[in-house]
């Protein structure tokens, strides 16, 4: 039993083709009008039939069936190459000296162009009746390599057909692009890969369950030649019938459940529960990017369904798990989940970089619990008890009075005035820091993981600094709901209004500042 599947099964006519009927019906009726372009363009992701829409065409045109003439315009005609004259054989096997595949990422030069194609192509064919050139990724051809084909394709001779296949339309000129026919393969839906998918494990003699089948669609992101090449693997496991048990063997570790279970405890600002959560998965060997890769997709599809689209879900969840993604759903709001996948999105940029591999997506979480406008729709926080900011001390004018030290006073009004007295000093800050910290553990469920992580490094005339060792944990403190909940807190404790500002920067810088210090004498102020 072979397992190269994706070359065993590869579509022999255009009803084969899984998906892109928008494709295929359009060069299906200009093969039956006779009305076929000089030039195609196909393009799209990686596995979604573009080689084998080309092969086929080469065939449909110069297939022996169709007779002498070609592919009459007639109601009724074939346009399905037969697979069983000379023509269609050679062309199957490779031999068809009039049909040129080229790949251009092995033919990048000039001179293979030349050589390959410009020459050759003012030649008629030699069996067959047209010369069909298929140049796979044509995106990776030099600049000179382009335009030595432009020419060509401006004005190709009457028995020639080009087929240009991309992965990446952007790098393709605008030149070449606008002499072609243009058709964009889409990604395969998980629903037509179990279709075909199904087709193949009752060729090859195998019962395989549909979580399976759903579990191989899913992994593939939509490429039918990568659902076919994973299934190929589990095919090669032996077994008459196959279940999630025997294919957990092959198949990737699936985060579905987990992105779920990750996303409730998110979504419900159930920072530390997800934070824990982060932890074990990481400890579990789950890769964190393609982890956060899921997670944002899902969010994506979340989004979809509160929209009104449910296919994405119904696709990527089994109907006893579509029950708690409903729950989700019901208590989630479009703006809840546009700000989530935007943080998601920023946090996947750091992620590869992360020396703690978690470390992006904890600080997501955070940022997503800590938002004043990010809590369950319709329900209210009982873990987080907002503490009303502190009314703005008005500094009224100190008059200087005789007392039995005069001089005391005179120096405290000027000192005050210059504002380079302190209200409180940083040993004082220092001692009472513990009380700051449990009462704000006591009002707030997330916000004491963040402060936490902060150094208190001074004091001005009426604030206290904290320094982050990361950006985005100093700008959590700074807004303006989580300041006012500290400011508060360090006015109850400290009996005076203070001001909290928080800042970013290294601890390699702090350590060898405090070095300085240490050495030379002196007090950070």
């Amino acid at each position: 039993m072979s397992t190269v599947l994706y070359r065993k099964y590869r579509p022999m006519t255009f009803s084969d083709v899984t998906d892109q009927e928008h494709v295929k019906k359009t060069i299906q009726n200009q093969i039956a009008s006779d009305n076929l372009a000089h030039a195609y363009l196909f393009t799209g992701p990686r596995g979604v039939g573009k080689t084998t829409v080309a092969r086929l065409i080469a065939k449909a045109v110069n297939c022996e069936k169709k007779g002498g003439k070609g592919i009459e315009g007639n109601k009724g005609v074939e346009v399905e190459p037969c697979n069983k004259c000379a023509s269609c054989k050679s062309i199957m096997n490779g031999s068809a000296m009039d049909v040129v595949e080229i790949d251009a990422a092995s033919h990048t030069d000039v001179e293979n162009v030349r050589e390959n194609i410009i020459k050759n192509v003012r030649f008629p064919p030699s069996v067959q009746k047209k010369k069909v050139y298929i140049i796979d990724e044509v995106h990776m051809l030099s600049a000179a390599s382009f335009n030595a084909l432009l020419k060509t394709l401006e004005e190709p001779p009457a028995h020639a057909l080009f087929i240009l296949a991309t992965t990446e339309i952007h790098k393709v000129p605008a030149t070449i692009i606008s002499r072609c026919q243009r058709f964009d393969f889409h990604r395969v839906s998980v629903s037509a890969m179990v279709i075909r998918l199904k087709k193949i494990a009752k060729k090859e003699g195998v019962e395989v369950t549909d979580d399976v089948l759903q579990e191989v669609a899913r992994h593939s992101e939509g490429g039918m030649r990568d659902a076919e090449s994973l299934f190929g693997q589990i095919l090669a496991l032996g077994e008459k019938r196959i279940s999630m048990d025997e294919a957990s063997l092959v198949l990737p570790a699936t985060t579905t459940i987990l992105v779920l279970d990750f996303l409730e405890m998110t979504l419900a600002g159930r920072a530390p529960e997800a934070i824990s959560l982060l932890n074990a998965y990481t400890e579990q060997g789950v890769d964190m990017p393609h982890f956060l890769d899921d997670v944002t997709g899902t969010l994506r599809n979340f989004l979809f369904a509160l929209l009104g689209d449910l296919s994405s879900v119904e696709e990527q969840f089994d109907k006893e798990t579509l029950s708690r993604v409903q729950t989700i759903l019901e208590s989630t709001s479009q703006e809840q989940l546009t700000r989530a996948i935007e943080i998601f999105l920023a946090a996947r940029r750091g992620v590869k970089t992360d020396k703690i591999p978690q470390l992006s997506l904890e600080l997501a979480v955070l940022s997503l619990a800590s938002s004043s406008n990010f809590s369950p729709k319709g329900v209210g926080s009982s873990r987080e008890k907002v503490v009303p900011p502190p009314a703005v001390p008005v500094k009224e004018p100190v008059a200087v009075v005789e007392t039995e030290a005069p001089e005391k006073v005179i120096l405290e009004t000027t000192a005050a005035a210059l504002g380079s007295v302190p209200v409180v000093s940083l040993e004082e800050v220092k001692r009472k820091w513990p009380q700051v910290f449990k009462q704000l553990q006591e009002t707030n469920a997330t916000l004491p993981v963040v402060v936490q992580s902060g150094r208190l490094c001074g004091v001005g005339d009426d604030h206290v600094e904290i320094t982050f060792d990361f950006e985005l944990h100093a700008e959590v403190v700074n807004k303006d709901q989580n300041r006012r909940t500290l400011e508060g807190i360090m006015e109850k404790v400290f009996g005076k209004p203070l001001y909290v500002r928080a800042t970013y920067g290294h601890r390699e810088s702090d350590e060898a500042v405090s070095s300085l210090i240490e050495e030379f004498g002196g007090n950070v102020v």
